[in-house]
């Protein structure tokens, strides 16, 4: 899949939300409009100052889910007339910013995500190493 920047927005939390193009042309004049909102997340102690989180050292997590751990969400509508593409695209990155920057910019968001996904983790490894 074809990913091609298109915007990038500094948030009030020090991390970038970035969007990316993931449209194609489907058939004739019908097009796939698909756009990724992605945050890469560094596991640095800045970053993860959620109390929640202090119960794991920074290096626990790390050595769990890496380096980084990354927010993405995908937009996406089928069969769309070419003439509508542009608008369809934009709209789709305008709707995501209005519901979610606030969110997003929050001092500890990066710090529940990163919980969020050290959780998940810790469930699917008790869950096979029950299998």
């Amino acid at each position: 899949m074809e990913q091609t920047l298109i915007k990038t927005i500094e948030l009030s939390n020090g991390l970038k939300l970035d969007f990316y193009d993931i449209s194609r042309k489907l058939a004739g004049d019908r097009w796939y409009v698909g756009v990724i909102a992605r945050i890469d997340i560094p596991l640095i102690d800045s970053l993860l100052t959620n109390q929640h989180i202090s119960h794991y050292s920074v290096e626990e997590i790390r050595n769990a889910l890496g380096e980084s751990v990354r927010f993405q969400q995908k937009m996406e509508r089928h069969y769309i007339d070419e003439r509508e593409k542009d608008d369809l695209l934009n709209g789709l990155m305008d709707s995501f910013i209005k519901r979610t920057l606030n969110y997003l910019s929050l001092p500890d968001f990066p710090g529940k995500y990163v919980l969020k996904e050290f959780q998940a983790y810790r469930k699917r490894k008790t869950w096979y190493q029950n299998v």
